[in-house]
């Protein structure tokens, strides 16, 4: 209570536009964190389903597709795309209901950049 009434004392002498102005001027925008999805190498997981899922949930053309898929096999894990939390969030679960749907292991994880 002791807070609200010395805010209204405060806004009632009118000091406070020069402090709410100060503060607004220092306030920044930054751009937001960025996230990688990590497509997980599994032994299960056919070839051309992980191609399939680069295609259809990362807009992967054949040839970026067959890379990536080449990049996951050979060293285990391979970065899909970076997009806002938000998206890399949806895009991992897409995939891996995606894949569980289609009976398949694929994982695929977020990790910040």
């Amino acid at each position: 209570m002791a807070n609200i009434m010395s805010m209204s004392s405060f806004d009632r002498h009118g000091d406070s536009s020069n402090e709410c102005v100060a503060e607004k001027a220092k306030l920044k925008l930054q751009r937001p964190a960025m996230y990688k999805v990590v497509m997980l190498n599994d032994d299960y997981t056919p070839m051309d389903f992980v191609i399939e899922v680069l295609a259809r949930f990362f807009g992967c053309d054949q040839a970026k597709a067959v890379s990536i898929m080449r990049v996951v096999h050979t060293q285990g894990r391979a970065v899909c795309g970076i997009y806002s939390r938000d998206v890399a969030q949806t895009k991992t679960a897409q995939v891996i209901n995606y894949a569980r749907q289609q009976q398949y292991p694929l994982l695929c994880r977020v990790e910040q950049t």
